[in-house]
């Protein structure tokens, strides 16, 4: 009995050394200030969006370049001329070397279709036959004199350059324009907390957590090219419009 009487005494002493130091830890404020009756943190949090706009300073196009021939060899000798013949021209539009990308290509075989009317089975597979090779490159081109976009996929066409995509117009460095979106979401946030922080009676203290979901949404402009050596008018302008960088953000606060 003596023993457990002991024990007991030593438990008693051990909790309350404990809730000393947990006390001192706190800064003598107890439990109530930063944290709930029952050890929650007390928070309230808030999201809000905010808007950048620039109008774009680069435009993009891309095009697939391909030529048919009986040999592989023949099919990349084909192309690499037509390939030197765009390059040349980009230059002479004063487009740089860095804002001129190979994006994939390479050769490949072309087989014959054989059809085979078959009316009973197991019917007989015929062995696929090379008829010729495909060699091609697509590429993609920024334009950083963006007027000049829609005269450049005209003067392309008219070196029989097909299956152009563009121009799509963008914003060269956007980190500019999503620190502005940020910026613009933060003070939407906080002024939403301390409206709410009002309504319930209470104090908004230090930011615990922060989360941001940020995305861009270009407005995209797309004309067909003209090609003038067949009659049609000088390629025009295209409007470029304004591009819209939208960021949202979650910021939880400490209430008190």
């Amino acid at each position: 009995m003596e023993t457990l009487i002991n024990n007991k005494k030593y438990i008693i002493g051990a909790v309350i050394v404990l809730a000393i130091i947990m006390v001192h830890a706190c800064g003598g404020r107890g439990f109530m200030g930063r944290y709930g009756q029952n050890g929650v943190q007390n928070t309230i949090s808030v999201s809000a969006d905010g808007d950048a706009y620039a109008v774009p300073d680069i435009a993009n196009i891309s095009f697939t370049l391909s030529k048919d021939a009986a040999t592989s060899g023949a099919a990349s000798k084909d192309l690499n001329a037509q390939t030197a013949k765009v390059l040349a021209f980009l230059k002479e539009s004063k487009i740089a070397d860095k804002d001129v990308k190979a994006e994939y290509g390479g050769v490949y075989p072309k087989y014959s279709n054989t059809v085979i009317n078959c009316f009973v089975a197991p019917c007989p597979q015929p062995e696929p036959k090379i008829t010729g090779y495909t060699a091609s490159q697509s590429i993609t081109v920024k334009i950083r004199d963006v007027d000049t976009a829609n005269e450049i996929k005209t003067g392309l066409s008219k070196i029989e350059v097909g299956n152009i995509s563009g121009p799509t117009f963008s914003i060269d460095d956007e980190d500019v324009l999503k620190d502005t979106a940020r910026a613009a979401a933060i003070v939407k946030a906080r002024a939403k907390a301390e409206v709410l922080a009002k309504e319930l009676g209470v104090k908004l203290g230090k930011v615990t957590s922060f989360s941001e979901n940020g995305g861009g949404y270009p407005m995209m402009y797309a004309a067909k090219a003209m090609d003038s050596s067949m009659g049609g008018a000088p390629a025009p302008v295209l409007p470029k419009g304004e591009n819209k960088i939208t960021t949202s953000v979650t910021i939880t606060y400490e209430i008190r």
